[in-house]
């Protein structure tokens, strides 16, 4: 006959193998839990870079046919995916501004030009814009910061002798515009704007040299 304590003692030895094998046996599931998971965050991750790169692609070619507002639509979105890379800002500055949409355009062109100190075309725009909307101040600020930049850029030099041009700044203006003739000396255009500014000082002789030298180049 068998004792009961002998019994009690008997079921303890064989539950101790079974714990450990339980252990066991959550041990390896939680392993390949573990795994599926680390797999599944791989593939989402993947998955997302592929749809950011997607519209990131669909938004370049909206915005070379012409298809600002969609491009616009869809630079956002790549925006709010996470891509926030100047190059993005830049390109939505360029939509919004297509659009006519001037405060998100300038907005746009601040932001890249914040991420991307090295980049030149955010602040040009931006002065092309204040000219535009007759702020000749900030163009002023905006293109001189790219002079110091880039002396030798005809566009940068011959728009900050505009801008000078509209403040009355004259001697300023003169001196942007002969600058940038010396780079493009066949441009008849700044010939003929560094006319109007020697007119407007009283210098006679020197508008009609710069007239008749804007008329020989247009005639060629």
């Amino acid at each position: 006959m068998t004792n009961k304590s002998e019994t009690k003692e008997s079921k303890k030895e064989q539950a101790v193998p079974l714990t450990l094998r339980t252990q066991s046996f959550f041990g390896k599931l939680k392993g390949c839990l573990d795994g599926l998971v680390n797999a599944y965050c791989n593939l989402t991750h993947i998955e997302a870079v592929e749809a950011k790169e997607l519209v990131s692609q669909r938004a370049a070619t909206l915005m070379k046919r012409g298809q600002y507002g969609k491009a616009i639509d869809h630079y956002n979105k790549l925006i709010g995916m996470g891509k926030e890379e100047a190059i993005i800002y830049y390109n939505l500055g360029i939509c919004c501004e297509r659009e006519g949409m001037d405060e998100e355009a300038q907005e746009a062109y601040k932001k890249a030009a914040e991420m991307d100190k090295s980049l030149t075309d955010p602040i040009y725009r931006l002065g092309l814009m204040a000219i535009k909307n007759d702020d000749s101040k900030a163009a002023v600020k905006y293109l001189s910061a790219l002079a110091r930049k880039n002396g030798v850029s005809f566009d940068v030099l011959y728009n900050l002798g505009v801008a000078h041009d509209k403040l009355k700044n004259y001697e300023k203006a003169i001196e942007n515009f002969t600058k940038a003739i010396e780079i493009e000396p066949n441009y008849s255009k700044a010939h003929k704007r560094l006319g109007y500014t020697y007119e407007a000082m009283g210098g006679r002789e020197e508008a009609m040299e710069c007239f008749k030298k804007a008329m020989e180049l247009e005639e060629i």
